[in-house]
């Protein structure tokens, strides 16, 4: 089973996960219906495997503690 995660990216940056979605057809509908939205018109959105996203989330964790060291 695909697991996907739609990520919404503001246009200061931030990164929000939108949800997980299990197939290529879900998750594009949900950016479709967020594309449309006028408050939303500059945002971005992003479609990425569920196990690329734990990876990026501990490497940012492992990168914020080495900053603080």
């Amino acid at each position: 089973m695909e697991k996907l995660y739609v990520n919404e990216i503001a246009p200061d940056g931030t990164v929000s996960a939108v949800g997980l979605f299990y197939s290529q057809a879900e998750a594009r509908k949900i950016v479709e219906l967020l594309r449309a939205n006028p408050d939303r018109a500059a945002y971005r959105y992003e479609i990425i495997e569920a196990a690329r996203q734990i990876l990026s989330e501990k490497e940012s964790r492992r990168s914020a503690l080495s900053f603080k060291e």
